[in-house]
């Protein structure tokens, strides 16, 4: 009984002992704390930041699709392309679709062009030796009726009645036979010009649709309207039209957005958008331009809360910012970026960096340098906010003193 009392005595001394080991290490590191893992704690003005994502876009761009055209298409097939992000002059190939369609039509409206061209020539012809016969027959009945005349005058009275009651006949025939003909002439010209202009305007809008079609043709190979980068635009599925694409008549098939009109277009979560204003300052980094950040400012909130997406139901506030320092050589709409909206501060705040806190239980720790014992104690502090890199210090230590810059057990 005496040595398990004893057992126990021995065992209760070792795990005071080794808490007590534990606390005074935990409170009294190594006096070896070298200057270079020391830092001082600073009281500076600590912005207050809001962060949110965005996109580049262009205030002012060239939508292209396909060609417009007077009459109706119903789709168009992508032949080809140029390469997104390609630097283009105004006039410079964009993209051509299929033109076999117009091809055949342009064969057949060639075909039916000639056909009228030719009937046209042959009615013509046949017109023109049809009033020939017709003008000789007028020709000589006016000669017979001449003739008829003369003779009847001649011998009105030397011959007998019924001879001359017979040329009197026979002249009036004459001239019942001239007005006809000269009627056949009227109306056959008329009729036959009537034909000829028809055969005209058939052909002219045969020629009409040949040009069109010609027009057409090369309306079916789409140049650069400006100057500038060509994007690609984009379904709710982000892909872009490619070479074999259908594409409709009213559809968008790229842009050639004006590169000193970009701004930024950013997606602000409804629980900061009350704290956004006009001409607050803006860091914009953006995901394709690594090591550079840009600076900027707010020039327009919106107005009304929208769903983020179709597929994320989180309330945003779209804002718009301009920046001040446009790289239009390396920028391009489209781009996605994260931005710190600038929208307050903390004046001389004590501010130290998250790599020098440790966290216990929800509470927060660093270790303080002390020059007398030249040990790193480790001492509470309580934490007002932080931007994810620093965090301002509301107590626990003060501006001047030294604090390891990352603690160590």
């Amino acid at each position: 009984m005496n040595s398990r009392k004893l057992i126990f005595i021995l065992a209760a001394v070792l795990i005071i002992a080794g808490v007590g080991y534990w606390i005074n290490h935990s409170r009294n590191v190594s006096a070896n704390v070298s200057e270079k893992d020391l830092l001082t704690v600073q009281q500076v003005d600590f912005p207050l930041l809001v962060s949110a994502a965005g996109v580049l876009e262009a205030i002012q761009s060239a939508d292209i699709g396909p060609p417009r055209m007077t009459r109706r298409v119903g789709q168009f097939r992508l032949m080809r392309i140029v390469d997104e992000g390609t630097e283009v002059e105004e006039g410079d190939f964009l993209m051509e679709f299929d033109t076999s369609s117009i091809s055949n039509n342009l064969v057949t409206t060639t075909a039916n062009f000639q056909r009228v061209a030719e009937n046209r020539q042959t009615q013509r012809g046949n017109s023109d030796l049809q009033l020939k016969n017709l003008r000789l027959q007028l020709e000589k009945a006016r000669s017979d009726l001449e003739k008829m005349e003369e003779q009847l005058s001649a011998q009105a009275e030397l011959a007998s009645a019924m001879e001359v009651a017979k040329m009197r006949i026979d002249r009036d025939a004459g001239r019942f036979n001239v007005e006809m003909l000269e009627k056949r002439l009227e109306l056959m010209t008329e009729s036959d010009q009537l034909s000829l202009q028809m055969l005209r305007n058939e052909e002219r809008v045969r020629r009409g649709q040949m040009d069109d079609l010609m027009d057409a043709m090369d309306l079916y190979t789409v140049r650069a309207p400006v100057s500038g980068v060509v994007i690609y635009r984009r379904d709710w599925n982000n892909n872009a039209k490619e070479v074999g694409s259908n594409v409709s008549m009213q559809e968008i098939v790229m842009s050639i957005p004006d590169l000193s009109t970009m701004r930024a277009r950013i997606q602000v979560d409804e629980l900061d958008s009350g704290k956004i204003r006009v001409g607050q300052d803006v860091n914009i980094t953006v995901d394709a331009v690594q090591g550079r950040s840009f600076a900027g400012k707010v020039t327009h909130v919106g107005t009304i809360l929208q769903q983020a997406s179709f597929d994320r139901p989180q309330k945003i506030m779209e804002i718009y910012a301009e920046l001040t320092n446009m790289d239009v050589k390396t920028l391009r709409p489209g781009m996605s970026l994260r931005a710190q909206i600038r929208v307050g501060e903390h004046p001389q705040a004590v501010v130290i960096p998250m790599t020098s806190i440790e966290g216990r239980d929800g509470r927060s720790f660093v270790q303080v340098f002390n020059a007398q014992t030249r040990n790193a104690d480790w001492r509470e502090v309580r934490l007002r906010t932080n931007d994810g890199q620093n965090a301002v210090v509301e107590s626990g230590v003060v501006a001047g003193d030294r604090i390891r810059t990352r603690p160590q057990l």
